[in-house]
Formats: C-alpha cells, sequence, structure tokens
C-alpha cells in the first residue's frame, strides 16, 4: 500500500483513540492533557541548574543513528519531589537549558517537553487520542547548589522518544521557513499576509504504534482535516525495526504538516483518500497532495520525495525515493493531464521556486511569498470564499490574475508539465442562456491509469469526463444532456450532479443521476436529472463516457438547465 502510495489525506473520521505505553528510565509521556509551562518563578534563594538537550535521528531515515541535533525551543518544566511545578522554561536553538529553582534537599526532576509554545510554533506530540500524553526526556537532580546536568538525549533507540523529538523539530522548522519566506511579502504582492506563527497543532505517534488502527486504516501517516491534528506512523504491532515507521521520514511527516497549513491558512476541497504516486487523479485530491509534496521539498530545500521502512537494525527498505528533477513517475503525455497528476503538481510548483533551472523546461525564479499569496490570499487567492472546487486550474488562473508586476511567468514549466492554466478539463464554468457550441468527448485509455471498465474508480477523469461548476438558486432543477454519436459504435453518455463535497470514486454526495444504456445502432440519445427541490448551493456537473461495456466511438453533446442552454466558458 506504501509503494508508490503517499501518506494519506484522512477527510472525515471521527478518532475513536487506543493506548499504547511509553517512557523508560530517562523518557516517557507527560500527561498533563495541553498543559503548557510558561510562568517563570522568581525565587531569593535560588539556584541555577543547566543542562543540554538533544536528539538522536536515523540518517535517511532508516539508516544508522547520526549526531544528535539540539532539541530547540521546547518547554522544559521542573517538579519537587510532591510532583508540583516549581519553575519553567524553554531550551534554546542550541539547545541549552537553563533554569533557576529553590535550593532544597529533596529529589527534583527537570523535564524537556515534546512540545513548544510560542509565536512561531504551538506544537504538542502526544502518544494518543486518549492519553493526550505529551512524550518528554527527564533527569532527577538534587537542588543542594547549582550544577549542570550536562546532556539529556532523546534516543534513536530503546524507547525512541528521537522519533518524538525529530517530529517536534520538523514541524517547527517548517514554520520558521514560512515566517522567513513570506516576511514583508506585502511590499512585494498586495494581496499577500505574511506568516506570522501558526495555530496549534496536535501531533500523535508512539512507539510502535499504527495510527491508522485508531481509524480501521493500513499502516500509514496522516492528517486529520477540520482538526487540527497530525497522525504520524510509529511502527506496527510493536515492531519499529521491520516494518514502516514515519518518525524520522522527514518527507512524510512535512507532508502531512503541509496538509495542516493548507487547512488553516488557505481552503482545501479534496475529499481526502488514497494517492497513488503514478495515476490520474480527482483534481482537487491531486492538488492537495501536490500541495503537501511540493511543501515538505520545500522546506527540505531538496528535491526529494523520501518514504523508508524498518531501519538497519532490522530490514531497512526504501518504499519511496522521488527526485523532481528527474522524474520518474506521474508524467503526463497529453496537454491537460498534468492538472489531475500528483506528482506533476509538486514539479510545477517546485520548479517555480528552486534555483536550478533547467533550459527549455524551468526559465522561472518566482518567490514562495508569490506562491503564498495566490495559496492564502482571502481577497483573492484560495482562501477566497468565492472559490470552489480548488484545483491546478484555479491556482493557475489566480497566479496569472496576480495584479502587481512581480508575478512569475510560467507558461514554459506548464508545457513541459502538459498543464492547462485554466479550469476547462475540471470545474469548468458556465453561462447559461444564449448560443454555444456543441462540445466533444471521447474515452481514451491513458498511459499509467488502470484499464477502464465502467466503475468510479477505473474512470479517468481526465479523458472520459466533463466536468462544469454552477451555482443553483434552490428549488427546482432540470438538466438535460443531448447528444450524437457515432451509431457503429455509439459512445454511452452518463449525467451526475454533485453537491461541492461529493467524493467521485464512491458517488459521496450524490444528487442525482441518469445513466441510461446506448446500444449498437443508436445514433442519439438524451440523459435528463429532474429534481422537485435543490437546496442553493454550488454543484457540480459531470458528463461521463460509460466504458463498462466498450470504450466506444466520440460523442458530441450540448446541455439545457430550465429549459435554456447550458454554455462551457
Amino acid at each position: 500500500m506504501r509503494l508508490l502510495l503517499l501518506a494519506l489525506c484522512i477527510a472525515a473520521f471521527s478518532v475513536t483513540g487506543c493506548s499504547s505505553g511509553g517512557g523508560g528510565s530517562g523518557g516517557g509521556t507527560n500527561n498533563q492533557n495541553d498543559f503548557t509551562c510558561t510562568t517563570v518563578t522568581s525565587y531569593s534563594d535560588g539556584i541555577t541548574i543547566t543542562g543540554t538537550a538533544r536528539y538522536e535521528y536515523r540518517s535517511n531515515g532508516n539508516g544508522s543513528v547520526a549526531t544528535p541535533n539540539p532539541i530547540r525551543q521546547a518547554e522544559v518544566a521542573v517538579y519537587n519531589s510532591s510532583g508540583s511545578v516549581v519553575q519553567c522554561g524553554t531550551t534554546d536553538e542550541s539547545g541549552s537549558i537553563s533554569v533557576v529553582v529553590p535550593k532544597a534537599s529533596d529529589t527534583y526532576t527537570l523535564r524537556v517537553n515534546a512540545q513548544i509554545y510560542n509565536s512561531t510554533s504551538k506544537i504538542f506530540v502526544f502518544n494518543n487520542p486518549s492519553d493526550r500524553a505529551v512524550h518528554y526526556i527527564s533527569q532527577t537532580f538534587t537542588p543542594d547548589s547549582s550544577k549542570s546536568l550536562g546532556i539529556l538525549t532523546a534516543q534513536a533507540t530503546g524507547d525512541l522518544k528521537g522519533g518524538a523529538f525529530n517530529i517536534l523539530d520538523k514541524v517547527h522548522s517548517a514554520n520558521e521557513y514560512l515566517l522567513t519566506q513570506t516576511s514583508n511579502c506585502n511590499n512585494t504582492f498586495s494581496y499577500c499576509t505574511p506568516f506570522t506563527g501558526a495555530p496549534k497543532v496536535s501531533i500523535f505517534w508512539d512507539k510502535g504504534v499504527n495510527p491508522g488502527d485508531y481509524f480501521a486504516a493500513g499502516p500509514i501517516s496522516f492528517y486529520y482535516t477540520g482538526h487540527s491534528e497530525l497522525y504520524i506512523l510509529g511502527g506496527d504491532q510493536g515492531d519499529v525495526d521491520n516494518s514502516d515507521c514515519d518518525h524520522f521520514d522527514n518527507s512524510v511527516i512535512i507532508h502531512e504538516y503541509g496538509h495542516f497549513i493548507e487547512d488553516m491558512f488557505a481552503k482545501t476541497d479534496t475529499p481526502g483518500g488514497s494517492h497513488s504516486g503514478d495515476t490520474i487523479l480527482d483534481a482537487r485530491l491531486a492538488w492537495g497532495e501536490g500541495w503537501a509534496d511540493f511543501f515538505q521539498a520545500a522546506i527540505l530545500n531538496n528535491p526529494l520525495y523520501r518514504d523508508t521502512s524498518g531501519n538497519v537494525s532490522g530490514t531497512a527498505t526504501v518504499l519511496f525515493n522521488e527526485d523532481l528533477e528527474t522524474p520518474t513517475n506521474d508524467i503526463p503525455s497529453t496537454l491537460g493531464e498534468g492538472n489531475f497528476r500528483e506528482f506533476s503538481i509538486t514539479r510545477l510548483l517546485w520548479d517555480a521556486i528552486d534555483a536550478a533551472n533547467e533550459p527549455g523546461v524551468d526559465n522561472v525564479q518566482s518567490t514562495f511569498a508569490e506562491l503564498w499569496t495566490v495559496f492564502t490570499s482571502a481577497s483573492f487567492g484560495f482562501m477566497s470564499s468565492s472559490h470552489h472546487f480548488r484545483n491546478m486550474g484555479l491556482f493557475h488562473e489566480l497566479q496569472q490574475a496576480l495584479p502587481d508586476g512581480a508575478k512569475s511567468d510560467w507558461s514554459l514549466i506548464r508545457t513541459s508539465e502538459k498543464q492547462r492554466g485554466d479550469q476547462q478539463d475540471y470545474a469548468r464554468s458556465t453561462t447559461q442562456g444564449g448560443a454555444c457550441s456543441n462540445v466533444t468527448i471521447q474515452a481514451q485509455n491513458v498511459s499509467g491509469f488502470s484499464p477502464e471498465n465502467g466503475t468510479p474508480t477505473n474512470s479517468n477523469q481526465f479523458a472520459s469526463n466533463d466536468f462544469y461548476q454552477i451555482y443553483h438558486a434552490g428549488g427546482s432543477f432540470n438538466l438535460q444532456l443531448s447528444y450524437t454519436t457515432n451509431s457503429a459504435a455509439p459512445a454511452d453518455l452518463d449525467l451526475y450532479l454533485y453537491a461541492e463535497s461529493y467524493n467521485f470514486l464512491n458517488d459521496t454526495n450524490l444528487k442525482g443521476s441518469s445513466t441510461a444504456n446506448v446500444n449498437i445502432g443508436t445514433s442519439s440519445a438524451t440523459e435528463t436529472i429532474s429534481l422537485s427541490s435543490l437546496a442553493a448551493g454550488y454543484y457540480m456537473i459531470n458528463v461521463r463516457v460509460d466504458t463498462g461495456v466498450r470504450m466506444g466511438d466520440s460523442a458530441s453533446y450540448s446541455m439545457t438547465l430550465g429549459g435554456q442552454s447550458l454554455c462551457p466558458n
């Protein structure tokens, strides 16, 4: 499931919870339920306790244990022998600790928690949704004099607390990148709002635990849309040496955080679900996953998406190692196809900002701030409530419409990735009334896509489907599709109407359909959806070639809505 399959983005589940162990002599989970230790207390008889906090990680995700990194900006809490907090603090950028505590002769405990709570980041790394216990490393001491506790290390083996702190650090690094890259962006792009810090995010991870178990899913990392929760794969059934683990797969961690950033700072219309790195997807899903793939590459400043399994202490495997500069997957062959392919979207966004320009392919040197403007602007960009069915075509339209002279020309990289700069192939707008030309549609077998068989799963959303967005004011609804085709090998067109939050693969939020069969010898047919009452809102009209019986010839069609022509723009 993981080979050529990126981290799952789950859109609609409820957390059921699961318990799992944690701890060890130097680390554990702190049952503080989102407690933040922020108040620094002054002591007249105080003594100073110093130390250094660091975390181990595995190189390349599953390699040998590497030289430790500092635990930066993490919360520090000191407890007395009764378990009461006597002091709060944070580590600095080098992982250094310095706190003043009251002089005493009993045993105190200093904990470095896997959480950051400041203006830039509000990150909690919990063990599971039920306990909500923050991971930590700790050291006991007697506060009889000022002293150094030496080095506190979160390990990449044993209790594996290095995994929790690596996750913490990578998410914080993403926020730092956003802070730096969008600083003063409004001086260049009038619609740009600089990033000043992220809302709180809860991250659930534990050693040997598959968070997919909370949702009856296979081993997987994912973002829980609308709940500000990331779930990072810690192994499966206690195994961390031979199973898929993501706590050191930085690409996966930041990819999932990219979904959080989209959820918080833009708007997402993705239906969620599984997504292959080498096939045509729902255009909304392709956009959301393509953005998250790009986001991790931008943060890591590396054109690789890497996912591993196991480690050198067991069975080390590279599940995925896609190079955005030398692509081998998800390569479109027909104009417009790239808008439906996840990695094509990733490559285009990467080529827009990377420093390495390939002659004849990439002559663009955009800034991340330009993408951020299109992505987040509430009055202009994806955040605007006037946009629906968000996809790569819409992103292109908005980027080209940036009112500032500093916008970049993406025409060459669009050509390279065979992407249209508009929504002609998905969420095309319409005009009601007047005269318009017929539209031609023909099912096509496309390289890298499963053979069509008439099911939604195997219906090519680029080649065998046309999608039109409309607004219905409410009340009765009558849509008619009329088409002509080759009677010797007739195309059989079907008509579907979906509500805005539809899922194509399982017909979720399907409001109406017309799927009459067309037999050989028939040259014309109609499909009609007639509803006595339909709520006001945005809807998607889907004209689909039914390939369950035969691929068929092409068909030429027109539509009417309420008796008036419905013309594609």
